[in-house]
Protein backbone atom coordinates (compact mmCIF):
# COMPACT_ATOMS: atom_id res chain seq x y z
CA UNK A 1 0.00 0.00 0.00
CA UNK A 2 2.48 2.46 1.00
CA UNK A 3 4.39 1.23 -2.25
CA UNK A 4 1.55 2.57 -4.25
CA UNK A 5 1.52 5.79 -2.52
CA UNK A 6 4.76 6.36 -2.90
CA UNK A 7 4.60 5.65 -7.07
CA UNK A 8 1.32 7.68 -6.90
CA UNK A 9 2.84 10.91 -5.42
CA UNK A 10 6.13 10.39 -7.59
CA UNK A 11 3.65 10.52 -10.88
CA UNK A 12 1.58 13.43 -9.46
CA UNK A 13 4.72 15.41 -8.60
CA UNK A 14 5.94 14.68 -12.37
CA UNK A 15 3.14 15.20 -13.76
CA UNK A 16 3.05 18.74 -11.87
CA UNK A 17 6.48 19.17 -13.30
CA UNK A 18 6.18 18.87 -16.80
CA UNK A 19 2.88 20.99 -16.79
CA UNK A 20 4.93 23.63 -15.11
CA UNK A 21 7.64 23.42 -17.70
CA UNK A 22 5.28 23.37 -20.48
CA UNK A 23 3.43 26.64 -19.07
CA UNK A 24 6.59 28.70 -18.54
CA UNK A 25 7.50 27.28 -22.52
CA UNK A 26 4.07 28.75 -23.64
CA UNK A 27 4.17 31.88 -21.21
CA UNK A 28 7.75 33.06 -21.52
CA UNK A 29 9.92 30.90 -23.61
CA UNK A 30 7.70 30.71 -27.22
CA UNK A 31 5.53 33.60 -25.68
CA UNK A 32 6.96 35.89 -28.72
CA UNK A 33 6.89 33.00 -31.64
CA UNK A 34 3.57 31.92 -30.98
CA UNK A 35 2.34 35.92 -30.93
CA UNK A 36 3.57 36.49 -33.76
CA UNK A 37 2.83 33.59 -35.69
CA UNK A 38 1.00 34.26 -39.27
CA UNK A 39 -1.98 32.02 -38.06
CA UNK A 40 -2.55 33.41 -34.95
CA UNK A 41 -5.32 36.20 -35.47
CA UNK A 42 -5.76 37.39 -31.86
CA UNK A 43 -3.65 40.27 -32.21
CA UNK A 44 -5.40 41.37 -35.73
CA UNK A 45 -8.88 40.93 -34.22
CA UNK A 46 -7.65 42.96 -31.16
CA UNK A 47 -6.80 45.54 -33.42
CA UNK A 48 -10.36 46.25 -34.87
CA UNK A 49 -11.52 49.49 -34.06
CA UNK A 50 -7.68 50.70 -32.73
CA UNK A 51 -5.59 53.48 -34.61
CA UNK A 52 -2.83 51.61 -37.07
CA UNK A 53 -0.47 53.37 -39.10
CA UNK A 54 -0.15 53.13 -42.96
CA UNK A 55 2.75 51.54 -45.13
CA UNK A 56 3.60 53.82 -47.60
CA UNK A 57 6.38 53.55 -50.78
CA UNK A 58 9.66 55.44 -50.83
CA UNK A 59 7.83 57.43 -53.66
CA UNK A 60 4.79 58.46 -51.32
CA UNK A 61 2.08 55.30 -52.66
CA UNK A 62 0.07 54.34 -49.93
CA UNK A 63 0.22 50.41 -49.81
CA UNK A 64 -1.62 49.78 -47.11
CA UNK A 65 -4.72 52.67 -45.62
CA UNK A 66 -6.23 51.77 -42.66
CA UNK A 67 -10.00 52.20 -42.87
CA UNK A 68 -12.98 51.66 -40.17
CA UNK A 69 -15.66 50.20 -42.85
CA UNK A 70 -15.55 49.23 -46.57
CA UNK A 71 -18.47 49.83 -48.92
CA UNK A 72 -21.15 48.10 -47.34
CA UNK A 73 -20.55 49.32 -44.12
CA UNK A 74 -18.92 46.43 -42.55
CA UNK A 75 -15.98 47.05 -40.38
CA UNK A 76 -12.90 45.95 -41.83
CA UNK A 77 -9.09 46.50 -40.72
CA UNK A 78 -6.69 47.28 -43.96
CA UNK A 79 -7.52 48.65 -47.98
CA UNK A 80 -4.61 47.41 -50.21
CA UNK A 81 -5.34 50.14 -53.26
CA UNK A 82 -2.26 48.20 -55.09
CA UNK A 83 -4.03 44.55 -54.60
CA UNK A 84 -0.92 41.88 -55.45
CA UNK A 85 1.89 43.96 -56.29
CA UNK A 86 3.10 44.53 -52.53
CA UNK A 87 1.34 41.70 -51.13
CA UNK A 88 4.54 39.62 -50.10
CA UNK A 89 5.86 42.49 -48.70
CA UNK A 90 3.39 44.42 -46.78
CA UNK A 91 1.07 41.47 -46.27
CA UNK A 92 -1.93 41.34 -44.93
CA UNK A 93 -3.92 42.15 -41.57
CA UNK A 94 -7.34 40.56 -41.06
CA UNK A 95 -9.49 39.34 -38.04
CA UNK A 96 -10.05 35.84 -39.93
CA UNK A 97 -7.05 35.69 -41.77
CA UNK A 98 -4.16 37.21 -39.28
CA UNK A 99 -1.46 38.82 -40.36
CA UNK A 100 1.88 38.49 -42.75
CA UNK A 101 4.75 40.53 -44.38
CA UNK A 102 4.90 44.03 -42.91
CA UNK A 103 2.04 44.10 -40.88
CA UNK A 104 3.22 41.35 -38.87
CA UNK A 105 7.01 42.07 -38.67
CA UNK A 106 6.15 45.98 -37.64
CA UNK A 107 2.69 45.36 -35.66
CA UNK A 108 4.07 47.08 -32.79
CA UNK A 109 5.38 50.39 -34.42
CA UNK A 110 2.21 50.12 -37.07
CA UNK A 111 -0.15 50.15 -34.35
CA UNK A 112 1.70 52.87 -31.95
CA UNK A 113 3.03 49.92 -29.51
CA UNK A 114 6.65 50.32 -29.87
CA UNK A 115 8.33 52.46 -27.06
CA UNK A 116 10.02 54.88 -29.79
CA UNK A 117 6.60 55.73 -30.92
CA UNK A 118 4.31 55.37 -27.91
CA UNK A 119 6.83 57.85 -25.83
CA UNK A 120 8.71 60.67 -27.32
CA UNK A 121 8.85 62.56 -24.45
CA UNK A 122 8.43 62.62 -20.32
CA UNK A 123 5.24 64.12 -20.93
CA UNK A 124 4.03 61.38 -23.02
CA UNK A 125 3.68 59.06 -20.15
CA UNK A 126 0.95 61.17 -18.69
CA UNK A 127 -0.80 62.29 -22.23
CA UNK A 128 -3.98 60.66 -22.64
CA UNK A 129 -2.99 60.72 -26.66
CA UNK A 130 -2.80 57.65 -29.63
CA UNK A 131 0.02 57.68 -31.66
CA UNK A 132 1.05 55.36 -34.10
CA UNK A 133 3.56 54.69 -36.42
CA UNK A 134 3.59 54.91 -40.62
CA UNK A 135 6.23 52.75 -41.94
CA UNK A 136 8.09 53.94 -44.87
CA UNK A 137 9.35 50.98 -47.35
CA UNK A 138 12.52 51.69 -49.61
CA UNK A 139 10.69 50.25 -52.35
CA UNK A 140 9.69 52.85 -55.29
CA UNK A 141 6.43 52.54 -56.79
CA UNK A 142 7.98 53.31 -60.65
CA UNK A 143 10.61 50.33 -60.69
CA UNK A 144 8.26 47.71 -58.80
CA UNK A 145 5.53 48.23 -61.10
CA UNK A 146 9.22 48.45 -64.10
CA UNK A 147 9.99 44.71 -62.60
CA UNK A 148 6.26 43.27 -62.64
CA UNK A 149 5.96 43.87 -65.93
CA UNK A 150 9.44 43.13 -67.33
CA UNK A 151 8.95 39.08 -65.49
CA UNK A 152 5.64 39.42 -67.20
CA UNK A 153 3.99 36.28 -66.73
CA UNK A 154 6.42 33.67 -66.06
CA UNK A 155 6.85 32.51 -62.37
CA UNK A 156 9.88 33.39 -60.56
CA UNK A 157 11.27 36.42 -59.22
CA UNK A 158 13.03 40.43 -59.59
CA UNK A 159 14.78 41.57 -56.88
CA UNK A 160 16.71 45.29 -56.60
CA UNK A 161 19.05 46.32 -54.27
CA UNK A 162 20.94 49.55 -53.97
CA UNK A 163 24.92 48.32 -53.06
CA UNK A 164 25.92 51.16 -50.54
CA UNK A 165 23.10 50.40 -47.61
CA UNK A 166 21.22 47.59 -48.44
CA UNK A 167 17.84 48.89 -49.74
CA UNK A 168 15.52 46.96 -51.47
CA UNK A 169 14.37 49.43 -54.68
CA UNK A 170 11.92 46.42 -56.11
CA UNK A 171 11.33 42.97 -54.95
CA UNK A 172 8.91 41.21 -57.04
CA UNK A 173 7.62 37.46 -56.89
CA UNK A 174 5.01 35.90 -58.95
CA UNK A 175 3.07 34.25 -58.68
CA UNK A 176 1.01 36.99 -55.93
CA UNK A 177 -2.18 36.91 -54.31
CA UNK A 178 -4.59 39.32 -53.84
CA UNK A 179 -4.82 40.89 -49.92
CA UNK A 180 -8.07 42.44 -50.14
CA UNK A 181 -9.58 38.59 -50.69
CA UNK A 182 -7.84 37.67 -47.11
CA UNK A 183 -9.54 40.87 -45.45
CA UNK A 184 -12.49 41.20 -46.77
CA UNK A 185 -15.78 40.54 -44.93
CA UNK A 186 -17.23 39.45 -47.62
CA UNK A 187 -18.52 36.08 -48.05
CA UNK A 188 -16.26 33.69 -50.03
CA UNK A 189 -13.04 35.62 -49.13
CA UNK A 190 -10.10 33.48 -48.58
CA UNK A 191 -10.31 31.99 -45.44
CA UNK A 192 -7.28 31.79 -42.58
CA UNK A 193 -4.74 29.11 -43.44
CA UNK A 194 -5.40 29.09 -46.92
CA UNK A 195 -2.11 28.11 -49.09
CA UNK A 196 -0.73 30.84 -50.14
CA UNK A 197 1.79 31.13 -53.01
CA UNK A 198 5.86 31.28 -51.23
CA UNK A 199 7.06 34.71 -51.95
CA UNK A 200 9.70 33.72 -54.75
CA UNK A 201 11.84 36.35 -54.51
CA UNK A 202 13.00 35.58 -50.99
CA UNK A 203 11.56 32.08 -49.61
CA UNK A 204 12.35 29.78 -52.05
CA UNK A 205 15.96 28.23 -52.77
CA UNK A 206 16.78 27.30 -56.32
CA UNK A 207 19.20 24.36 -57.82
CA UNK A 208 21.87 27.54 -59.94
CA UNK A 209 24.99 25.62 -61.53
CA UNK A 210 28.47 26.46 -60.56
CA UNK A 211 30.46 24.44 -63.10
CA UNK A 212 32.67 26.26 -66.01
CA UNK A 213 29.81 26.55 -67.97
CA UNK A 214 29.30 29.77 -66.76
CA UNK A 215 32.36 31.01 -67.37
CA UNK A 216 34.69 32.37 -64.42
CA UNK A 217 32.35 35.41 -63.10
CA UNK A 218 29.75 33.45 -62.50
CA UNK A 219 31.61 30.88 -61.09
CA UNK A 220 33.44 33.30 -58.88
CA UNK A 221 30.44 35.03 -57.69
CA UNK A 222 28.46 31.84 -57.02
CA UNK A 223 31.62 30.38 -55.05
CA UNK A 224 31.38 33.44 -52.99
CA UNK A 225 27.44 33.61 -52.27
CA UNK A 226 28.06 29.66 -51.17
CA UNK A 227 30.25 31.29 -48.06
CA UNK A 228 26.83 32.66 -46.39
CA UNK A 229 24.52 30.33 -47.10
CA UNK A 230 22.41 30.96 -44.05
CA UNK A 231 19.27 33.49 -44.65
CA UNK A 232 20.46 37.43 -45.25
CA UNK A 233 18.39 38.97 -42.00
CA UNK A 234 15.86 41.02 -44.29
CA UNK A 235 13.32 42.51 -42.17
CA UNK A 236 10.72 40.45 -43.50
CA UNK A 237 9.05 37.15 -41.79
CA UNK A 238 9.58 33.77 -43.00
CA UNK A 239 13.09 33.33 -44.58
CA UNK A 240 14.20 30.24 -44.55
CA UNK A 241 17.46 29.40 -42.64
CA UNK A 242 18.71 26.84 -45.26
CA UNK A 243 18.68 23.95 -43.03
CA UNK A 244 16.11 22.54 -44.15
CA UNK A 245 15.65 22.67 -48.61
CA UNK A 246 13.12 20.87 -50.44
CA UNK A 247 14.14 19.00 -53.22
CA UNK A 248 16.76 16.09 -54.40
CA UNK A 249 20.12 16.01 -52.69
CA UNK A 250 22.67 17.76 -55.24
CA UNK A 251 25.90 16.72 -53.76
CA UNK A 252 28.69 18.66 -52.73
CA UNK A 253 32.14 19.59 -54.00
CA UNK A 254 33.22 23.04 -55.58
CA UNK A 255 31.68 22.43 -58.75
CA UNK A 256 27.61 20.98 -56.94
CA UNK A 257 25.09 23.57 -57.74
CA UNK A 258 24.76 26.52 -54.87
CA UNK A 259 21.16 26.55 -53.77
CA UNK A 260 20.00 30.58 -53.20
CA UNK A 261 17.07 32.29 -52.82
CA UNK A 262 16.76 35.18 -55.17
CA UNK A 263 18.01 37.88 -52.61
CA UNK A 264 20.85 35.91 -51.54
CA UNK A 265 21.96 36.27 -55.08
CA UNK A 266 21.09 40.15 -55.50
CA UNK A 267 22.93 40.18 -51.95
CA UNK A 268 26.03 38.48 -53.11
CA UNK A 269 26.41 40.48 -56.68
CA UNK A 270 25.99 43.81 -54.30
CA UNK A 271 28.86 42.38 -51.80
CA UNK A 272 31.16 42.71 -55.47
CA UNK A 273 30.22 46.47 -55.48
CA UNK A 274 31.00 46.87 -51.89
CA UNK A 275 34.49 45.41 -51.16
CA UNK A 276 33.21 42.09 -50.45
CA UNK A 277 31.03 42.64 -47.88
CA UNK A 278 27.27 41.63 -47.60
CA UNK A 279 25.08 44.21 -46.14
CA UNK A 280 21.66 43.25 -44.48
CA UNK A 281 19.21 43.92 -47.38
CA UNK A 282 16.10 45.58 -46.14
CA UNK A 283 12.26 47.38 -47.07
CA UNK A 284 11.76 49.30 -44.18
CA UNK A 285 13.63 52.91 -44.77
CA UNK A 286 12.23 54.94 -41.51
CA UNK A 287 9.39 54.71 -39.32
CA UNK A 288 7.39 57.99 -38.85
CA UNK A 289 5.59 58.41 -35.54
CA UNK A 290 2.46 60.54 -35.09
CA UNK A 291 -0.43 61.36 -33.27
CA UNK A 292 -3.91 60.01 -34.30
CA UNK A 293 -5.08 63.52 -34.41
CA UNK A 294 -2.73 64.18 -37.15
CA UNK A 295 -2.59 64.09 -41.01
CA UNK A 296 -0.37 61.43 -43.03
CA UNK A 297 1.69 62.99 -44.14
CA UNK A 298 2.81 64.99 -40.98
CA UNK A 299 4.79 63.09 -38.56
CA UNK A 300 6.72 64.25 -35.02
CA UNK A 301 9.29 61.63 -35.27
CA UNK A 302 11.44 59.03 -36.82
CA UNK A 303 13.59 56.25 -36.99
CA UNK A 304 15.52 55.56 -39.83
CA UNK A 305 17.22 51.95 -40.29
CA UNK A 306 21.27 52.20 -40.94
CA UNK A 307 22.91 49.73 -42.98
CA UNK A 308 23.84 46.87 -41.01
CA UNK A 309 27.23 44.47 -42.26
CA UNK A 310 26.05 40.65 -42.45
CA UNK A 311 29.16 38.98 -43.22
CA UNK A 312 32.13 39.09 -45.51
CA UNK A 313 31.66 37.07 -49.23
CA UNK A 314 34.73 38.26 -51.12
CA UNK A 315 37.89 38.86 -50.58
CA UNK A 316 38.48 43.11 -51.16
CA UNK A 317 41.60 42.21 -53.21
CA UNK A 318 39.29 39.88 -55.83
CA UNK A 319 36.39 41.76 -55.83
CA UNK A 320 37.70 44.49 -58.81
CA UNK A 321 39.06 41.64 -60.65
CA UNK A 322 35.24 39.74 -60.86
CA UNK A 323 33.57 43.47 -61.17
CA UNK A 324 36.21 43.92 -64.63
CA UNK A 325 35.61 40.09 -65.28
CA UNK A 326 31.20 40.73 -65.32
CA UNK A 327 32.05 44.25 -66.85
CA UNK A 328 33.68 42.07 -69.81
CA UNK A 329 30.61 39.39 -70.20
CA UNK A 330 28.48 42.67 -70.55
CA UNK A 331 30.37 43.68 -73.62
CA UNK A 332 30.77 40.84 -75.13
CA UNK A 333 26.93 40.66 -75.02
CA UNK A 334 26.51 43.77 -76.08
CA UNK A 335 24.75 45.08 -72.97
CA UNK A 336 24.18 48.56 -72.33
CA UNK A 337 21.61 50.48 -70.42
CA UNK A 338 19.86 53.46 -71.72
CA UNK A 339 18.09 55.08 -68.36
CA UNK A 340 17.42 59.06 -69.92
CA UNK A 341 18.43 61.14 -72.63
CA UNK A 342 20.11 58.40 -74.50
CA UNK A 343 23.25 58.28 -72.48
CA UNK A 344 24.27 54.76 -72.50
CA UNK A 345 25.52 53.44 -69.14
CA UNK A 346 28.11 50.50 -68.85
CA UNK A 347 26.64 46.98 -66.96
CA UNK A 348 28.50 43.99 -65.47
CA UNK A 349 26.63 40.72 -65.87
CA UNK A 350 26.81 37.01 -64.65
CA UNK A 351 24.01 34.80 -65.80
CA UNK A 352 22.93 31.16 -66.46
CA UNK A 353 20.35 27.88 -66.17
CA UNK A 354 18.84 26.73 -63.11
CA UNK A 355 20.25 23.14 -62.09
CA UNK A 356 18.32 20.06 -62.58
CA UNK A 357 19.61 17.76 -59.51
CA UNK A 358 17.30 15.21 -60.33
CA UNK A 359 18.36 14.59 -64.34
CA UNK A 360 19.44 16.36 -67.40
CA UNK A 361 16.54 17.69 -68.65
CA UNK A 362 15.06 20.40 -69.91
CA UNK A 363 13.16 23.41 -69.08
CA UNK A 364 15.56 24.31 -66.30
CA UNK A 365 15.00 27.93 -66.11
CA UNK A 366 17.42 30.56 -65.90
CA UNK A 367 19.20 33.30 -63.72
CA UNK A 368 21.09 36.39 -63.97
CA UNK A 369 22.36 39.18 -61.98
CA UNK A 370 23.63 42.69 -62.77
CA UNK A 371 25.34 45.57 -61.49
CA UNK A 372 25.42 49.11 -62.84
CA UNK A 373 27.69 51.27 -63.35
CA UNK A 374 30.21 48.97 -64.10
CA UNK A 375 33.24 51.33 -63.01
CA UNK A 376 31.41 51.98 -59.55
CA UNK A 377 28.20 49.90 -59.26
CA UNK A 378 25.01 51.62 -57.05
CA UNK A 379 22.52 48.96 -58.42
CA UNK A 380 22.64 45.17 -58.12
CA UNK A 381 19.34 42.90 -60.23
CA UNK A 382 19.01 39.76 -59.46
CA UNK A 383 16.24 37.90 -61.90
CA UNK A 384 15.23 34.07 -61.32
CA UNK A 385 13.01 32.66 -64.00
CA UNK A 386 11.54 29.06 -63.19
CA UNK A 387 11.19 26.48 -65.35
CA UNK A 388 8.03 26.38 -67.78
CA UNK A 389 7.15 23.90 -70.99
CA UNK A 390 4.72 25.88 -72.01
CA UNK A 391 6.51 29.21 -72.23
CA UNK A 392 9.50 27.09 -73.59
CA UNK A 393 11.25 29.10 -71.00
CA UNK A 394 14.92 27.22 -69.78
CA UNK A 395 15.71 25.52 -73.16
CA UNK A 396 18.80 26.12 -75.14
CA UNK A 397 22.24 27.36 -74.30
CA UNK A 398 21.35 30.93 -74.18
CA UNK A 399 17.85 30.96 -72.28
CA UNK A 400 19.59 33.38 -69.54
CA UNK A 401 19.88 35.83 -72.03
CA UNK A 402 15.99 36.12 -71.13
CA UNK A 403 16.46 36.77 -67.38
CA UNK A 404 19.51 39.08 -68.14
CA UNK A 405 17.01 41.53 -70.62
CA UNK A 406 14.75 41.32 -67.41
CA UNK A 407 17.73 43.02 -65.17
CA UNK A 408 18.71 45.38 -67.34
CA UNK A 409 14.95 46.72 -67.57
CA UNK A 410 14.88 47.03 -63.86
CA UNK A 411 18.33 48.76 -63.84
CA UNK A 412 17.18 51.30 -66.20
CA UNK A 413 14.13 52.03 -64.70
CA UNK A 414 16.31 52.56 -61.32
CA UNK A 415 19.03 54.65 -62.91
CA UNK A 416 16.28 56.51 -64.32
CA UNK A 417 14.20 57.51 -61.11
CA UNK A 418 18.07 58.62 -59.68
CA UNK A 419 18.73 60.88 -62.76
CA UNK A 420 15.52 62.75 -61.51
CA UNK A 421 16.54 65.91 -59.13
CA UNK A 422 15.16 65.51 -55.35
CA UNK A 423 12.78 68.36 -55.36
CA UNK A 424 11.17 67.03 -58.52
CA UNK A 425 10.19 63.73 -57.11
CA UNK A 426 6.96 63.20 -55.15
Amino acid sequence: MRGRIIRLTVALAAGFAIMLAQLTNLGFVSADGLRSHELNTRAAAAAIGNPRGAIISADGEVLALPIDHDDTGQRRLREYPHGPLYAHVVGYLGAAAGASGIERSYDSELSGAATGIAVQELADLFADSSRVGDVVLTLHHGVQLTARAALGDRDGAVVVIDTATGALIAMWSRPSFDPEALVSPAPGAVQAGARLPVARAYQRHYAIAADESLGRAGVELLTGARREPGPTGVDLPGEPDGTELDGTDIGSGDEAPVRLTPLQLAAAAAAVANDGIRLRPHVVGRVDGRSTDGELATPDASVETRPRDAGRLFDAASTPGLLARMAAAAQQASIRLEPADGVQVTAAVANGPLADPSEAGTHTGSWAVLLTPADAPTVAVAVLIEPDSTLDIGNGPRSDTLATMIAATAAEATLALRAVPDSDRP
